[in-house]
């Protein structure tokens, strides 16, 4: 194991469970703005980032439908309501430059209340 490794293991043990998120939210919110400002869409790398988008959508809201999750209903209900939104929007992103702004401030919003509840990681790429 490499010392990066052991770095990223280490790091990984000690974040908090919402840095962690907020992390993970922060890097793919980044990479859908870098395909905000392009004329073309549905290319390899922004289909790629919408991928990651959905499955950490569909991660959280796993995570949310656990009955070990300690939110409250109303925001249970109200995640779990947008990582519908964003499962059924995701391919029409791909093509519209409108659902795409709508993600990243989505996420940009869900990164705001993260960032007011824990530190948010750089987490190596």
């Amino acid at each position: 194991m490499t010392q990066a490794m052991r770095y990223q293991t280490v790091q990984r043990e000690t974040v908090s469970e919402r840095g962690l998120e907020a992390a993970l939210l922060e890097r793919v919110t980044a990479r859908l703005k870098a395909h905000r400002d392009e004329e073309a869409l549905s290319h390899g790398p922004l289909l790629e980032a919408l991928h990651a988008n959905r499955s950490l959508w569909m991660t959280l809201a796993i995570d949310l439908a656990s009955p070990d999750n300690r939110q409250t209903k109303e925001v249970k209900a109200s995640m779990i309501s947008i990582a519908g939104f964003i499962e059924r929007n995701t391919h029409a992103a791909a093509k519209s430059m409108d659902v795409l702004d709508s993600f990243v401030d989505i996420n940009e919003a869900i990164l705001s209340g993260l960032r007011q509840e824990a530190p948010v990681p750089a987490l190596a790429e």
